[in-house]
């Protein structure tokens, strides 16, 4: 399969391969990415490749991100996972009245938005806007993000979910990511307390919507759940492209215990390579003809079917399964030699072992897709976006 992507743009993720492994221990170590990374990202316009172009962004295709993440992501997991966090919410400020994206791009292309999608916060009505008040954990990226994208219920009644954007400066960070693994992606708690939001920066959490006037490409038709696989599944599917590589590098000097022979001469390790190889690289090769199929039948104009939507939930919940599948296998080979934190297949093993819950794309979604195929109603609603 030959991918259709913006080369100039995978170029300039390409080129940034040496400063963010330079500073890939620093990053794991203080968790969260060091400025030098941080504004080389920037400087590339990687945080931007959701933004519309009318707004000053790239507006890649969903393809284009995905490689673009998946790239960074081989050098260092918490960097591509900066990228999923940053560019997620400009595509969600397609939903924004016109006045939200121009206050919140008003300071240049590059603003930072952290996420923390669930569960949501609680909106009390006020003229001319919302009270938000919660706490919600996982918000990648905070100390450097600019603004603050949550969702919330509408009280009394809890009947109505919106999106919320604040200043991140109105959020308190809350010092929680103490994880197993992807460590370096800042990713803590916020509390919001009875911050006043203006309705320019909210919008109803429903399936159908009018993107914006600066959000007519159809970048922003582009099923919701299907812009949640684009910036999620390559980092995983990056981890296990990298333990792969690793694992190909241990086993020609690596002797296990009671063996005579190196690794790669073993029976038991060929045929695990082999197996991990054929699990990434069929998940990996569904889930990029997955998206480029709906990129196809956006871009025509045509609306996505709630199948063709579970096809997308599919591919995404697979990739992030495969991987994990796959590092194991790689990780199992290594025997004591993967245990150490010196192994990069240490880090693999953490890293996958915590995307896997990650709750767009965590095994469970399996059941979402197969509800869906079988006409029965989703119990993760999500899907229909």
């Amino acid at each position: 399969m030959k991918l259709i992507v913006d080369e100039e743009v995978l170029d300039a993720a390409r080129k940034l391969e040496p400063v963010v492994r330079d500073h890939a221990a620093r990053t794991e170590h203080e968790r969260r990415l060091p400025q030098p990374v941080v504004e080389a990202l920037a400087k590339a316009g990687l945080f931007r490749m959701f933004t519309p172009k009318s707004l000053g962004g790239l507006e890649v295709d969903p393809v284009t991100c995905a490689r673009v993440i998946e790239e960074v992501a081989g050098f260092d997991s918490a960097a591509g996972w900066a990228l999923q966090a940053g560019n997620s919410a400009d595509w969600w400020c397609g939903r924004l009245p016109a006045v939200g994206p121009e206050e919140i791009y008003a300071g240049g292309p590059d603003a930072v938005i952290a996420a923390a999608f669930h569960p949501p916060m609680q909106a009390t009505p006020e003229a001319g806007g919302f009270r938000v008040t919660g706490r919600r954990p996982l918000a990648s990226n905070i100390h450097d993000a600019d603004w603050l994208f949550v969702t919330a219920l509408v009280e009394p009644g809890a009947g109505e979910a919106i999106g919320v954007f604040v200043p991140a400066s109105a959020a308190e960070v809350i010092d929680t990511w103490d994880s197993l693994g992807m460590r370096g992606t800042d990713s803590h708690d916020v509390a919001l307390a009875d911050v006043f939001v203006p309705a320019a920066r909210t919008f109803p959490l429903v399936p159908q919507f009018q993107p914006g006037p600066r959000y007519g490409g159809p970048l922003y038709r582009f099923p919701g759940i299907g812009e949640a696989a684009v910036v999620i599944c390559p980092v995983p599917l990056a981890i296990a492209g990298a333990a792969l590589t690793e694992l190909r590098l241990l086993a020609k000097g690596k002797t296990p215990f009671g063996s005579a022979t190196v690794l790669r001469e073993r029976a038991v390790a060929q045929a695990k390579l082999a197996r991990a190889e054929a699990i990434w690289r069929s998940a990996r090769l569904l889930f990029y003809d997955t998206l480029s199929v709906a990129w196809e039948r956006t871009v025509t104009g045509e609306p996505s079917t709630l199948e063709e939507k579970a096809d997308l939930q599919l591919a995404a919940a697979h990739a992030v399964a495969s991987s994990v599948k796959a590092v194991d296998l790689t990780y199992s080979l290594a025997g004591t030699s993967a245990v150490y934190a010196r192994s990069p297949l240490e880090r693999h093993f953490r890293d996958v072992q915590t995307l896997r819950h990650h709750g767009f794309v965590c095994e469970a979604r399996y059941e979402t897709a197969g509800q869906v195929y079988l006409g029965v109603d989703p119990e993760f609603a999500l899907v229909s976006f």
